[in-house]
């Protein structure tokens, strides 16, 4: 089981890096349609391969709108489950900054309220091995009645920005096809 985590996460990280080196080829609107296209593709066909009776897919995905800090690990946790936690490498972590999003998780949910736990560990961007850090985090319900997207981002801005703090805020989306 976390052979095929580590694997998907490998693809995620790959396939994060070749937009960004076709994102100096190309112009921000084709860049967003074949992203767009990609993240689609690969969307469905997890989705034909983990489809459960009963159930719905949901994908969650931790991303990044904090330039002033760097992530370094992620802790996540849907309902009473075994939290999900990842370390980010220094390459990860500066495919974040550029606005890339790492699949961390995808589960079978039941429709109904479920609760997404989350935690991350961050420092400021420009600071060394002694720099402080923080430790945002979430606690929320969402509810799920499909196939959904979550994303877990880690947001600094006005006043938190300037006290050296950051949220982790959540988005949800639903595909629409």
């Amino acid at each position: 089981m976390a052979h095929f985590y580590l694997n998907k996460i490998q693809i995620s990280i790959v396939i994060l890096l070749m937009f960004n080196a076709m994102n100096s080829f190309s112009n921000d609107t084709k860049m967003a349609d074949i992203k767009t296209k990609a993240m689609q593709n690969y969307l469905s066909s997890e989705y034909s391969q983990s489809s459960t009776m009963g159930q719905h897919n949901v994908y969650i995905y931790i991303g990044q709108s904090a330039e002033s800090f760097v992530i370094q690990a992620a802790k996540v946790q849907i309902d009473d489950a075994e939290p999900i936690r990842y370390i980010y490498s220094e390459m990860e972590s500066r495919v974040l900054l550029e606005g890339g999003l790492h699949a961390i998780s995808s589960a079978g949910l039941a429709s109904g309220e479920h609760r997404i736990r989350a935690e991350f560990v961050a420092m400021a961007g420009d600071g060394g091995p002694n720099t402080d850090r923080v430790f945002p985090s979430i606690d929320q319900q969402v509810t799920v009645s499909e196939e959904s997207h979550i994303e877990l981002q880690l947001f600094s801005d006005g006043m938190k920005k300037v006290l050296g703090k950051a949220d982790v805020l959540l988005h949800e989306w639903r595909t629409t096809l």
